[in-house]
């Protein structure tokens, strides 16, 4: 087999062996889901630690914090810097290639004291180690301030000195939104991610309805198995090609031999 075309194939095949992991737990999610009943927030406290419960209800929060961007009140903010950056890499023919990497330079989350709370009563949430699907409040180029404080301030005056572009991001949840929330119950009755020892790994908390989130994760789904079937077709298509590029360079070399004999 051509060695070029096999290294392409083999990328190309395990990438999609990849994409059909990720799909695998896409689709573990979509099941855990679609089991779970939903449990009243003021009866979490009476289930054994352990438990995998799905809530919905109200996000409230006991001292609202203030974003680090937008400096809007929320319960929870994650606030980012993001830096572009040009290099150029050599190909196989000796040419520059200008390509550009992302790097995030700058990276901040808090979160409140934050419960659930629906007409069953209230229940204690732990943001810690959840996958949260917050609301984003800035996506933005800017200029590279020349100024701040403490490891905000050096973060930006390195950028400052650099010729980089760079993106400022921040996702929030407000307080008093619809929340869901899959996770599991600790010890003291709050929900949060589940225990080591727990086969489940999902703790999600997000903006999003059960409704919303159902129909993303499925069309999520299959367009990792519609891609991963591209690539895979792809991955055969290099191999069949790179054993054929192989044959006629066994065949070019024949020929120069028996030309030159």
């Amino acid at each position: 087999m051509n060695l070029v075309l096999g290294i392409c194939a083999a990328v190309t095949a395990l990438a999609a062996v990849g994409l059909l992991w990720w799909r695998s737990r896409v689709g573990q999610e979509i099941a855990l889901m679609a089991s779970l009943e939903t449990s009243g927030a003021g009866s979490i406290g009476q289930l054994a630690p352990g438990t995998m419960v799905e809530v919905k209800g109200t996000l409230r929060v006991r001292s609202p914090l203030v974003a680090e961007f937008s400096q809007q009140p929320c319960a929870y903010f994650k606030s980012e810097i993001e830096r572009e950056e040009v290099y150029y890499e050599r190909d196989s023919q000796g040419r520059d290639q200008r390509k550009t990497r992302t790097t995030t330079v700058y990276s901040n989350m808090k979160y409140g004291q934050c419960l659930v709370e629906d007409q069953t009563g209230r229940v204690g949430l732990d943001f810690d180690g959840a996958n949260v699907e917050a609301v984003q409040t800035m996506n933005e180029p800017t200029a590279a301030p020349t100024s701040g404080s403490g490891l905000m301030g050096s973060v930006l005056s390195a950028l400052a000195s650099s010729r980089s572009t760079y993106m400022r991001k921040e996702s929030i949840l407000a307080p008093d939104i619809p929340i869901y929330v899959l996770g599991e119950v600790q010890e003291g009755g709050l929900v949060g991610k589940p225990g080591k020892g727990s086969k489940n790994k999902t703790f999600v908390i997000s903006h999003k309805s059960e409704e919303e989130r159902m129909k993303s994760l499925s069309s999520t789904s299959r367009w990792l198995l519609v891609i991963a079937i591209i690539l895979l077709v792809l991955a055969a298509g290099l191999a069949i090609g790179g054993v054929w590029a192989k044959r006629n360079e066994a065949k070019a070399a024949a020929i120069a031999l028996t030309q030159r004999a």
